[in-house]
């Protein structure tokens, strides 16, 4: 009887936590909101609420740049890549993470990927940690990780952010960072934790990764590493091989 009165109650708390989780993620079920607009491009198509001016200013940036950038990932025609633009930085971050995503904290996060479905924050309304130019230029990075997500859904996140930083003209990397700041571990950047990346550095160095395999072994095998993530096969090498170059690189050119 006792036995059965606990599986009772755990099949209570279980239907309320699926409830609960469920309801949470009623706003990522559908990305485009009601009273959305469309501006269709050669290579991306923008969604956008009321903020139109910001939108167009969006869509000539990513429209102008997006067959560079597909061509340069190997796409020769225009792919499904869809630009959501959202008025409010919550209503982007629900679309991510459910009604708890602006509960998280998250005031430097902007922008993200789904797919080939770009979630953006209108830069007219950029929040607290970044402007309206860069929030604009977040598109580009945005467009890059939903190109790599049709090469490869399951890119660790080190990669596809290195290449999305390295691909839509990212800061550059200043040589005082290898004195003043922590160089991501080799456990470090294998991550697939976004807040974590962010903390241990990854937007600063990830980038300067990519830069290395590519000035060392060619944009050919760098598409493969993104590909087949298989360093054994394209380098003769493993991972922790080019890490442990990458560093010396870092330390060196930079200096």
């Amino acid at each position: 009887m006792k036995r059965n009165k606990s599986v009772k109650v755990f099949g209570i708390i279980f239907v309320i936590a699926a409830l609960l989780i469920f309801i949470n993620l009623i706003p990522t079920l559908r990305l485009k909101t009601s009273n959305m607009h469309i501006i269709e491009g050669e290579w991306v198509n923008v969604y956008y609420e009321d903020e139109e001016s910001a939108a167009k200013d969006v869509f000539q940036l990513a429209n102008a740049r997006a067959g560079e950038l597909a061509k340069k990932l190997g796409f020769s025609e225009k792919q499904n890549i869809n630009i959501y633009i959202y008025d409010h930085q919550s209503t982007m971050q629900m679309k991510k993470y459910g009604l708890i995503g602006p509960m998280l904290g998250l005031d430097w996060y902007i922008g993200d990927n789904i797919g080939t479905n770009v979630i953006l924050t209108s830069p007219a309304n950029p929040g607290k940690v970044h402007d309206y130019d860069n929030n604009k230029q977040a598109a580009l990075h945005e467009m890059v990780h939903a190109y790599i997500s049709i090469i490869n859904p399951h890119i660790r996140l080190w990669l596809t952010e290195g290449m999305a930083l390295y691909l839509s003209n990212a800061q550059p990397f200043y040589k005082k960072y290898t004195y003043n700041m922590h160089i991501p571990t080799f456990s470090e950047i294998k991550t697939s934790n976004p807040v974590k990346f962010s903390k241990m550095g990854g937007y600063t160095f990830a980038n300067t990764y990519i830069e290395y395999i590519d000035k060392k072994y060619g944009w050919e095998k760098l598409m493969m590493i993104i590909k087949t993530e298989d360093y054994e096969k394209v380098f003769g090498k493993s991972d922790e091989d080019i890490y442990n170059e990458w560093i010396n690189y870092i330390k060196n050119y930079y200096q």
